[in-house]
């Protein structure tokens, strides 16, 4: 068997080495240049733990992982509204939790396949063609071949779903936020693992690192899904967040450097079938949880895992009723669950903020952070069913 997979990121690279355990050959495809330094973090919890360990890399993601500590929320005076600690959240979780810069992930799996998977940057899929017996597959630079099966994990705004199963808008499930992150270096420690601000509609803030630079996140309440150019985003962050105080005021002083920087609609993914001939959907690509869940690696890498076994045992239309399956039902779920934490993160009014303020420290203290993980975590999916 030969597999395609489009998309370098997470989900695809989880992907190829779940195949390589499994002897299967496979290809990626990545729009991106090779070492774009994408600059947002990502969080690694129980799913994508069980994964990583599966494939040995658990080690290496705890080298990478950022510090875990104190996380400060003020409001836009600098004073401060509460505050709690990752380590309590990583104690709940038996220690499988770890955040970690995207591109550190990426590095670390894509050393771990290089010398088995071919993986040809700077290449999108311009057409394919399903005959059901195979897919024949142009690339961009013209080359043509032909694949067993094609898998689009290419994210959220995936070329190859739009080309196989619709255009984008038809499967978009906006959820009334806008949303950017990107790496900056950082004069002064921020002194805790996040610093951050809210107001009614907004929240920012950066997250330490720990090398000298900060992994920023600024959210706001925003019903467009219209994408902007590199100078519009910078004026409309500058519009919401440049009057806050420091550190957040600092973040948005130099120019940001969009081609490794996120901005993009706070939106879910919602296909009725996740495959369709011999294309399979995966990842953002597939559903999309959105970083308010912070199930979104996870759930990829444990999709990747799944479906890679099952195409290991059994042919390719049952591998893929099997994949979804097993997979929906989590996603569902994390999903009503990104859609709940919304409307929390973002508070909608004085009073609501104000009320955040209060509850958010008791459920995430020692004694209720259990309860509250397992109500917003999600849970530990059977990986090894046969």
């Amino acid at each position: 068997m030969r597999i395609l997979i489009a998309g370098g990121g997470p989900a695809g690279l989880t992907f190829a080495a779940c195949l390589r355990q499994h002897g299967i050959d496979c290809t990626i495809v990545e729009k991106a240049a090779k070492g774009r330094a994408a600059g947002y973090s990502i969080g690694l919890h129980v799913n994508g733990w069980n994964v990583a360990e599966r494939l040995g890399l658990v080690e290496h993601f705890k080298e990478k992982a950022m510090p875990l500590g104190p996380a400060l929320h003020r409001d836009t005076a600098g004073k401060t509204l509460f505050s709690y600690d990752y380590r309590t959240l990583a104690q709940a979780s038996g220690g499988r939790m770890l955040a970690i810069m995207r591109q550190s992930f990426q590095d670390i799996v894509t050393r771990h396949i290089e010398a088995n998977v071919d993986i040809r940057y700077e290449t999108t899929i311009s057409a394919l063609t399903d005959d059901s017996a195979g897919v024949d597959v142009t690339f961009s630079s013209g080359d043509r071949e032909r694949f067993d099966l094609v898998v689009a994990a290419d994210g959220y705004r995936s070329a190859l779903r739009a080309l196989v199963f619709g255009p984008h808008e038809d499967f978009l499930r906006p959820l009334g936020y806008r949303a950017s992150a990107w790496r900056m270096p950082v004069g002064q420690p921020l002194g805790a693992s996040f610093v951050g601000m809210m107001d009614v509609d907004h929240q920012g803030g950066l997250y330490d690192i720990g090398d000298g630079h900060a992994a920023t996140l600024f959210c706001w309440r925003d019903d467009r899904t219209d994408r902007l150019d590199a100078d519009a985003r910078q004026k409309v962050l500058r519009e919401h967040f440049g009057h806050w105080p420091e550190p957040v005021c600092s973040a948005l002083e130099a120019s940001i450097d969009w081609d490794n920087a996120f901005f993009d609609t706070v939106s879910q993914i919602d296909v009725p079938k996740w495959s369709k001939g011999r294309v399979v959907l995966l990842g953002d690509a597939a559903w999309c949880l959105t970083f308010l869940a912070g199930q979104g690696t996870s759930t990829a890498m444990a999709g990747a895992y799944i479906l890679a076994a099952e195409l290991a045992r059994k042919p390719h239309e049952a591998a893929f009723d099997a994949y979804e399956a097993r997979l929906r039902p989590l996603v569902t779920k994390m999903q009503a669950v990104s859609r709940k934490i919304g409307g929390h993160y973002i508070p909608q009014s004085n009073f609501g903020m104000r009320l955040q303020a209060w509850i958010l420290p008791i459920m995430l203290s020692r004694p209720f952070v259990r309860l509250a993980s397992r109500q917003f975590s999600a849970p530990a999916l059977d990986l090894d069913r046969a």
